[in-house]
């Protein structure tokens, strides 16, 4: 972050802090979120936002809010609000001061007295809220109201004679569980006593769902408050979770846990920080807050938050989470086990991406293909012979893939059951992961000597190569085709076209490497990633706003993605080498202002096309988060960096050429 702490002027402006949120994630999958301002905007927000034992794979809200009040000399003070229908709300007056780091942190100003507000979660999602009264000479009273929804984070509630508003009594606190199949939930406090009073709080209202044309009212229901004394130097302490806490301990446990949070300084480190927010429970969540795990974007971000974090031993245990899911060649979109969708046509070429990234930094070539050489070969195979989704091979020996109707690459948005970016046939990313998946796959085996494997793939590289140029390349517009699909070809000019030159093998020469890179650099690049449409494109979309339909119109028609920098990177390095290391740093560097504009210490998920390129979508986005470590992993280890081309001879021999980067000269 820029800011160490943001003070009472833009606390109290709520076009700041109502848009400004934070996120504690823990590995067990469960969050705690909300904006700045202490007020939840979006049906996501909640202090415990857990998984359940459902089988949709979704988080629910059991803890939506936790409504504290201060009452000093017979006053009483709120220290939150709600938006409730037809009223407009007013900032928190008494809310001086919020900082992020090392955790979520909240001042409070009344008279004289001076609490401090930190939230924090163990790995198993224990919520821990602790209350200390810094300044003042006179006790304070403390009213904490739990606010509960018991509900999926997708929906909302309503006030009803179904739920079970039974109060079960425990050792400092209460026990509920509003519904059946839900995890009971302990609340507990460290002083005072429980008060029951419960009742149903009506309309409140989450502007952000509002904004995008959702749902956006609901009630809660509250079984009563905590009411303690907070007096001068001392603390208390709230817990909320799924096991009774010993609260005689929980002081210390909280002082414990927020020594083990290393304050972030540098970008980097918010990004390492920021990475460990998507590994829950053996898997990747895509992002948050609607995004669980999505094979595509897991295999993308592997790399970024396992290799670039030195957590290399992480990698294959979620690697082999998902490749037990792989069906006919195929790893699942989104999904898992009997609700997994195979709707994809990268997924499984992004793998072995991933594979390929593992096997290079850890030189385990022979090791990779001991490991996962059948699997290798079977999606290889699966994508020959054809499977899923009109997924095979032409006679040309690229890949053609889908119909009319279905959307199976990473722009994947459908409006109303067609694909609002139609990319069905030969896609130019399908195709050069296919060109760099043959040709991994050969080195591999080749030095894991099976002749077999070699035997019958060697001719693939050179004919794939040669199809893919005839196909997509012109030497007239100097760039690739998007798409080609029979005698047609799309020529908008879209980021697809860069993994052709920055992925580890190329079917491209040196010069066309340049001139694919040009006009990205010159149609797409911004400050904050890749546009997914250059803006001369008549079907440009500038922003990222509106109802679900015009969100989708616009997701990749001019939307900003930051995941693509990573790529970017790799790709400008290649064709130009280290004289394009201070561009690349000033790009990166540029990040560190993203980490306050949206979710704070980490990144979103998409940017608008123009400038300001505000940003959009989910607050934070596994890829996003795991390119940029790769980005800057890059620029720091970029100075001699061989390249490797493998060349397999029908005498089962491979010669390997090591040469420094080209530059332009």
């Amino acid at each position: 972050m820029i800011y160490d702490c943001f003070h009472a002027p833009l606390m109290q402006d709520l076009n700041f802090s109502a848009t400004r949120e934070y996120l504690v994630a823990a590995p067990s999958g469960a969050w705690a979120a909300s904006t700045i301002s202490g007020c939840n905007t979006r049906k996501y927000h909640g202090l415990m936002v857990a998984p359940q034992a459902f089988a949709d794979g979704d988080n629910y809200v059991l803890l939506s809010s936790l409504d504290e009040t201060i009452i000093y000399e017979n006053n009483t003070h709120p220290l939150y609000f709600h938006y409730y229908a037809g009223a407009t709300p007013q900032a928190q007056p008494n809310l001086v001061a919020f900082a992020a780091n090392p955790l979520p942190q909240w001042w409070y100003q009344i008279q004289d007295n001076t609490i401090l507000k930190e939230l924090l979660m163990d790995k198993n999602g224990a919520l821990m809220i602790r209350y200390t009264h810094l300044a003042g000479t006179t006790p304070l009273r403390l009213q904490l109201r739990p606010m509960l929804a018991f509900r999926n984070m997708h929906c909302l509630t309503h006030a009803n004679t179904v739920a079970d508003i039974q109060v079960n009594r425990v050792s400092k606190g209460i026990g509920m569980k509003l519904y059946e199949g839900y995890s009971k939930l302990f609340m507990q406090t460290t002083d005072g006593k429980f008060q029951p009073e419960g009742y149903w709080y009506f309309n409140i209202e989450y502007p952000r769902e509002q904004d995008r044309g959702y749902e956006f009212r609901e009630d809660l229901y509250s079984p009563g408050f905590f009411d303690m004394t907070l007096s001068p130097g001392k603390t208390v302490v709230f817990s909320a979770g799924f096991q009774v806490q010993s609260m005689s301990v929980i002081r210390k446990r909280f002082s414990q846990l927020h020594n083990t949070v290393a304050r972030p300084y540098t970008l980097k480190e918010h990004l390492l920080q920021a990475a460990e927010q998507f590994i829950a429970n053996g898997k990747v969540k895509a992002g948050y807050y609607w995004f669980n795990s999505w094979g595509r974007d897991a295999c993308i971000s592997l790399p970024g938050l396992t290799l670039a974090t030195g957590k290399t031993h992480l990698f294959k245990e979620i690697m082999n989470s998902y490749t037990t899911q792989i069906r006919k060649g195929l790893l699942p979109n989104n999904g898992y086990c009997d609700n997994a969708l195979y709707n994809t046509a990268d997924a499984s070429l992004w793998l072995i991406w991933a594979l390929q990234q593992y096997a290079e930094r850890t030189h385990s070539w022979k090791e990779i293909w001991h490991e996962y050489g059948q699997i290798l070969t079977d999606m290889l195979s699966a994508y020959r012979d054809g499977t899923l989704y009109n997924i095979h091979m032409d006679a040309d020996r690229l890949i053609i893939a889908g119909t009319t109707n279905t959307a199976l690459t990473w722009m994947d948005a459908i409006v109303h059951g067609s694909p609002v970016t139609p990319r069905n046939g030969k896609a130019v990313e399908i195709n050069a992961l296919w060109y760099n998946a043959v040709c991994f796959c050969l080195k591999v085996a080749f030095y894991a000597k099976d002749a077999s494997f070699t035997d019958t793939w060697e001719s693939y590289p050179e004919e794939i190569a040669q199809s893919f140029a005839n196909a997509f390349w012109s030497n007239e517009k100097r760039y690739l085709a998007d798409c080609v699909f029979a005698d047609n070809k799309d020529w908008s000019v879209r980021p697809n076209q860069l993994f052709a030159v920055s992925l580890p093998f190329s079917p491209l020469s040196p010069s066309q490497r340049r001139d694919v890179i040009n006009r990205i650099r010159m149609d797409l690049l911004t400050t904050r990633g890749l546009r997914t449409l250059a803006p001369s494109d008549p079907s440009y979309i500038a922003s990222y706003t509106g109802d679900q339909v015009s969100r989708d119109r616009a997701y990749h028609q001019g939307t900003v993605w930051p995941w693509l920098l990573g790529h970017f990177t790799e790709a400008l390095l290649k064709t130009d080498g280290p004289v394009a290391l201070p561009f690349l740093e000033k790009i990166y560097d540029g990040f560190t202002y993203a980490l306050d504009e949206y979710c704070l210490n980490t990144i979103a998920e998409i940017f608008d096309g123009d400038f300001p390129h505000t940003a959009r979508g989910a607050v934070a986005q596994a890829w996003s988060v795991a390119e940029l470590l790769r980005m800057g992993e890059l620029i720091s280890g970029f100075k001699y960096k061989p390249s490797v081309n493998i060349t397999i001879h029908h005498q089962h021999e491979t010669s390997l050429t090591w040469t420094q980067p080209e530059t332009n000269t």
